[in-house]
């Protein structure tokens, strides 16, 4: 059975610090892949991302669709549509370069109002028709996370609904932990619903309220049984270590690359 690489969300070192990329990949090689965060707003992320396509062609790639300046749920004709069309076209070229496995969409990214919420949910699924058709020409698929917090107010869809919709949709789907558990969802009946649809996950932790992308076992979640879960399950998911904090770089997150690729191999080994 194959076994992808973990990944390391690129968010956690910005644009400033993309060439940080280069000391991971010495260290592990092909054991692990990059999730690149799209960042055409701001002015250097471009110029970083040319700058380090050397070894970033190395290693399994896959792209997490702009979130700044960028609202899927924006009615197609409106400025806020034509201006996350642009930020996706400028992703679409890079994952073009480096074959990206898959790109990961946010139904949206505003806050919900509960009147506009159907609309809200009929413009993303148009943009998320979009958005497949463009990606599929490189063999891309577009996966769909759950996102938002019920704190924030931007999440547009429940645990339930988000399963239906995943269902009726048939699409492929990446979970976010942090997401699920800040929201108060069943992450093992979340996982065992949308079993075949699940081509990834977000890492990370968080206090079950607030989104804060903290390490794998500084949070409510109870992480070792919950990696078991989506090993078992799930065992040709990519897995996506998303922290957000450049203070995260360094030695807790060897800890936790090395953790996941352990568990991993352990896993391998049972098969």
């Amino acid at each position: 059975m194959n076994m992808n690489p973990v990944y390391i969300d690129t968010c956690l070192f910005g644009s400033s610090s993309l060439s940080r990329i280069r000391d991971y990949s010495r260290a592990y090689g092909d054991k692990i892949g990059f999730e690149i965060l799209a960042m055409f707003d701001l002015r250097d992320f471009e110029k970083a991302l040319r700058d380090n396509l050397d070894v970033l062609q190395k290693h399994r790639i896959s792209f997490h669709g702009p979130v700044y300046c960028v609202e899927h749920s924006a009615a197609r004709g409106t400025a806020e549509y034509e201006e996350s069309m642009w930020h996706v076209r400028q992703t679409y070229q890079y994952a073009q370069i480096l074959g990206s496995t898959h790109f990961t969409m946010h139904l949206n990214n505003c806050r919900v109002d509960p009147a506009a919420k159907e609309q809200m949910l009929c413009n993303a699924v148009e943009n998320y028709r979009e958005l497949r058709e463009l990606f599929g020409t490189i063999d891309c698929e577009v996966l769909i996370e759950n996102t938002g917090t019920i704190l924030q107010k931007n999440m547009l869809l429940d645990q339930r609904e988000f399963t239906d919709f995943c269902r009726d949709m048939r699409c492929g789907v990446l979970i976010d932990i942090g997401h699920a558990n800040a929201n108060g969802w069943d992450l093992f009946g979340l996982i065992e619903d949308l079993q075949p649809q699940i081509r990834a996950y977000h890492l990370h932790n968080n206090d079950g309220m607030n989104d804060q992308h903290r390490r794998l076992h500084d949070g409510t979640i109870d992480f070792t049984p919950l990696l078991e879960k989506i090993l078992t399950d799930t065992p040709e998911a990519d897995l996506i270590i998303e922290y957000t904090r450049r203070t995260m770089d360094g030695p807790g997150l060897h800890e936790d690359i090395r953790e996941v690729l352990d568990a991993r191999d352990r896993r391998r080994g049972q098969l």
